[in-house]
């Protein structure tokens, strides 16, 4: 029987597209914001969609699956935004934005209580882990019976043009998923590069340091927009991680008549998640390039997806 799940905080459908590559269907998916539920909805139009605050859903009124995947939130874990980790006393206390986003978690042991998942799997940044109410959230999945395996995994081991690396608990309650990594090298970031070596470099640019690095011609080089970075060739490493910004990533080539530049294209960007070039996004270029850089890695997904129904005995 094809295991069924339910995809939360599903964003654009990296999860979805992962466990549809994988042989599984998601039967609903739900999220907060109409243009990544319509991009869903054009790739996966097999799949129930809701839009939904889901800290505020009636569980009852979803269907019950074989599985959950859920992406809540990481805005106020990740480091990127330049955010501290606040004292546990503060962050129990104050009623702010941040502690809002975080727990946006316990929508996922709210839904497991209802439906008994047979498997739950959650993705978010490894900070998720220094939450400091991390330990009662855990506590609420094993009291409703499930052991969780935690795995901090880089989406480039899994054989991805892209260095992402996110944490993953996967549920279960009976049975554990072997979540032996299969060693893959990473794919170099030529593999989805368009064959454009942009345009003749006029001005001073932020990455002229990394420019100058550059002495082979005609190899695309990776540089990115941050501090201290070094032009890598595109033809031996993956990309750095794609963000919902998306415009830290330029690709430089030192030809015959100098320099040329440009920034990596949605597309691209996608291709390093993992969705194929047929899949189609909705909204605006900044909209789009959102949906990607939110986006679960469709590799990682794909494998986890796979894992588990090796492991476990879909429920009838």
């Amino acid at each position: 029987m094809t295991p069924t799940w339910t995809d939360l905080f599903s964003g654009a459908g990296g999860s979805s597209e992962g466990l549809t590559q994988a042989g599984h269907h998601v039967a609903v998916a739900a999220n907060h914001w109409p243009t990544a539920v319509a991009t869903h909805e054009k790739n996966h139009p097999d799949t129930e969609h809701r839009i939904a605050n889901l800290s505020e859903v009636d569980w009852r009124s979803f269907p019950t699956t074989f599985g959950l995947w859920a992406s809540p939130s990481c805005v106020w874990h990740a480091r990127s935004g330049g955010r501290k980790q606040p004292p546990a006393e503060l962050e129990r206390l104050r009623a702010d934005a941040g502690s809002v986003d975080r727990a946006t978690a316990f929508a996922v042991i709210a839904a497991a209580e209802v439906h008994q998942y047979e498997a739950v799997i959650v993705e978010n940044v490894p900070e998720f882990q220094a939450w400091s109410l991390y330990p009662w959230w855990l506590d609420g999945m094993r009291a409703l019976g499930y052991r969780e395996q935690i795995a901090i995994i880089d989406a480039a081991d899994l054989g991805a043009a892209q260095r992402r690396v996110r944490y993953f608990a996967v549920f279960t309650r009976h049975g554990a998923v072997d979540l032996t990594l299969p060693g893959l090298a990473p794919k170099p970031a030529s593999t989805i590069l368009d064959e454009n070596p942009g345009k003749p470099v006029t001005r001073r640019l932020y990455v002229a340091d990394q420019l100058e690095q550059i002495t082979e011609r005609n190899v695309p080089h990776l540089v990115t927009y941050r501090r201290n970075a070094k032009a890598r060739r595109a033809d031996q490493h993956p990309l750095a991680t794609i963000t919902a910004g998306g415009n830290h990533h330029g690709v430089a080539t030192l030809t015959e008549d100098g320099y040329r530049f440009r920034m990596l294209t949605n597309r691209e960007c996608a291709r390093g998640q993992g969705f194929p070039d047929s899949y189609e996004f909705h909204g605006k270029t900044d909209e789009v390039k959102k949906q990607i850089g939110n986006a679960v890695s469709v590799d990682v997904a794909r494998w986890l997806g796979t894992r588990v129904a090796a492991s476990l005995t879909v429920a009838a």
